[in-house]
């Protein structure tokens, strides 16, 4: 009773009254700074993030589609580097576009008989720049599989933003795995998971000899 008493004070009542008065006023500033912050980083990420540029399905399937099929077990890094030297293919004149680089094939003439005594005359075969490309029996493609959800993330991302540029060079154009050894004539720039990349080794000008002229 002396409690309820004391509190029904008008005096108490007024002390009271500013106390919570003044621990609202406290919680609102404690949230608006809360609210200005979390705003303050969402326009920083959107004045770092460029603005995307137009992604064409086609072209974003198939860099996609190769990265699925070079990298599709490899970490995300080699995903990124393998769809990075598609696009330097494609800046250094190979294709005009990504599906035109996936897709290039080359053929060449072999002899049908290794004797060369013995001319059984040649037959074509066909070179992909990419071996999947040329395997008929390659698993079948599934878009729901989540290393193509991931390849396709990172294809877009190479697409509309250029991304992961700096995961291997411009210079990088080719890639092997591992298991293999194509004994190129390149120099090895990096390994990442199990690929290795290299780029073609820059051709050293010879100076002319220079000639005096006489007299």
């Amino acid at each position: 009773m002396k409690l309820i008493t004391f509190l029904r004070n008008p005096r108490v009542e007024n002390v009271l009254a500013a106390i919570l008065i003044f621990i609202s006023a406290v919680l609102i500033m404690a949230n608006k700074e809360v609210i200005f912050e979390e705003e303050e980083q969402q326009q920083e990420v959107a004045v770092a993030k460029p603005k995307a540029k137009p992604v064409d399905q086609k072209q974003l399937k198939c860099l996609a589609t190769n990265i699925f099929y070079e990298a599709g077990s490899e970490p995300e890094k080699g995903k990124q580097a393998v769809a990075r030297v598609v696009m330097n293919r494609v800046n250094h004149g190979f294709a005009p576009n990504p599906c035109s680089v996936v897709y290039q094939v080359s053929t060449i003439m072999i002899p049908i008989n290794n004797d060369p005594e013995i001319d059984e005359g040649h037959k074509k075969v066909k070179l992909c720049q990419f071996s999947w490309v040329c395997e008929s029996d390659r698993r079948p493609l599934n878009v729901n599989d989540p290393r193509y959800k991931q390849s396709e993330r990172i294809a877009y991302n190479v697409l509309a933003y250029d991304s992961y540029k700096d995961v291997v060079p411009s210079t990088v154009l080719f890639f092997h795995n591992l298991w293999v050894n194509p004994m190129w004539p390149y120099r090895k720039v990096a390994q990442i998971g199990n690929h290795i990349f290299y780029e073609k080794p820059k051709k050293k000008v010879q100076k002319q000899p220079q000639v005096l002229a006489k007299a």
